[in-house]
């Protein structure tokens, strides 16, 4: 039973880090507005590893299985349908 208990608490903790992802993504398109947006899109990649990486290594001692990356990717698709909106109404 203690088996399921993490297995379901670590995608409760991916789904989270896939919506901060989203948040994440909502801040580097507010501030490559009217800037050099090649620039913040290259910058984009390695703060998100720098971000990322230590919450996966935390979750699951770093092991990229295919799980890990529909459940981040499930979280990014929640924030996007749920939160998009009403942030980037908050931040203008």
């Amino acid at each position: 039973m203690e088996r399921i208990n993490w297995q379901l608490s670590s995608l409760g903790l991916l789904l989270l880090a896939g919506i901060g992802w989203g948040f994440l993504d909502d801040c580097f398109q507010l501030l490559k507005r009217g800037r050099n947006r090649r620039v913040w899109d290259i910058i984009f990649w390695p703060v998100s590893l720098v971000l990322l990486a230590p919450v996966i290594f935390f979750i699951n001692w770093g092991e990229l299985r295919l799980y890990v990356w529909i459940t981040l990717g499930i979280g990014f698709y929640i924030y996007r349908k749920l939160f998009h909106l009403p942030v980037l109404m908050l931040f203008k």
